[in-house]
Order: C-alpha cells, then structure tokens, then sequence
C-alpha cells in the first residue's frame, strides 16, 4: 500500500502536486479530481500506477507545448518526437486532448503551408503535395488544403517565374525551353500548364 502523504493545489495553472510512498508527482487538476485523492488515502499498486500515468500525462502534455512553441507542427510529426520519450499510448492521449481543445489542426496548418509555399516560393501544386506529405499530414488534410490550387489558373505564376529567372526575351528562351520546362517541373507544375506558358511567352 502506498499512503498520500501530502496534496499541494495550484489553482493558476491547474496542477495537483502529491507526495506518495515518498514519491512526488504532479498531475493536472482534472486528474487529481478523476482519482478523488485526500491527504491520509492509502492506494493499492492499481491506483498508484494511474498517478503514475497521471504524471506522465502532464509531463507529455508539457513537453508537447514546449515543442510547439518553436513552431507549428502537424500532429504525426510532434506524435513522433513524443513517443521518443514518453509511452505511445500515453501521447496518442495528449495528442488528441490538444486536436480537442484546438492547440493542433492539421487541416488549418498544412493550408498556411501550402499558401505559403504557392505565394512566396512560386512552388507547384504537385511539390507543394510532396512537401506536405514529407511532414507528416495525412492525404485528406492535404487535399483540402490544396483545394485552391485546383481553382486556380497556374500561368500567370508560371510566366512570372520565368520572367524572373530567363527574362521575357522569346529568342533566349526558345533555345532554353527544355531547359525551363525540366527546372518548372521541379517546382511543381504540370507540363500542360508549363507548355501553355512557355508558348504564349514565345508566340
């Protein structure tokens, strides 16, 4: 039997620290409630190891914000960097306790990429995807984020870019156009739309 020696409540950040078995652990009010824990209980070995995993939890949900805190990651990536230090089954936990309370939207997310990614650095739709999927979003979070770019008119981007880096001058682009069409490709875009672009710029 283990015996709760001493219960310390901080009401501001919502933490129950617990001297038990000589132990300290610190867990969150929710939890400290769910377990109804008193100075004087004594806990089997059942009820010791959800303060356990009580403890655990908190240290994980701490380690998640800390992690967050130096930028936005989709929830797969701060699962893996997680459950390099904490039990799976205790990040599944957190990770869909902040996807409940909104700290984690991989849908808002993988969309601020991808209009990032299309408005500043000219990528295609087709690297954009590849980007996306590389850090971890799932298929239907990226298609939804992608959404825009099925709605949009590639072209102008296109010509823009090649502007940008060869110039508008049809007689220096004519003998660089393959060239062009295989560094486009690598930025992302279709050939169709590159062919459409290059073409106009020609003609």
């Amino acid at each position: 039997m283990f015996i709760v020696e001493r219960v310390l409540i901080d009401e501001n950040n919502h933490e129950a620290n617990i001297t038990c078995g000589g132990s300290s652990f610190l867990i969150t009010t929710s939890d400290f409630e769910r377990l109804m824990l008193n100075e004087g209980d004594e806990l089997d070995e059942e009820a010791y190891e959800q303060l356990n995993e009580a403890n655990s939890r908190l240290a994980c949900i701490k380690k998640a914000f800390t992690y967050l805190s130096y930028g936005d990651m989709s929830a797969k990536k701060l699962t893996d960097k997680l459950c390099a230090k904490f039990d799976k089954n205790t990040v599944t936990d957190v990770v869909e306790l902040l996807k409940e309370r909104r700290y984690l939207n991989d849908t808002e997310l993988a969309e601020r990429f991808a209009k990032s990614f299309y408005e500043f650095k000219h990528w295609g739709p087709i690297r954009i995807k590849n980007d996306l999927y590389a850090r971890g979003f799932l298929k239907d979070d990226i298609n939804i984020a992608c959404e825009f770019l099925e709605e949009t008119d590639h072209r102008d981007n296109i010509k823009s870019i090649i502007s940008e880096k060869y110039g508008i001058n049809s007689e220096l682009i004519t003998p660089q156009k393959q060239k062009i069409s295989a560094y486009l490709y690598r930025m992302g875009y279709a050939y169709g739309d590159i062919t459409d672009a290059i073409n106009s710029i020609i003609e």
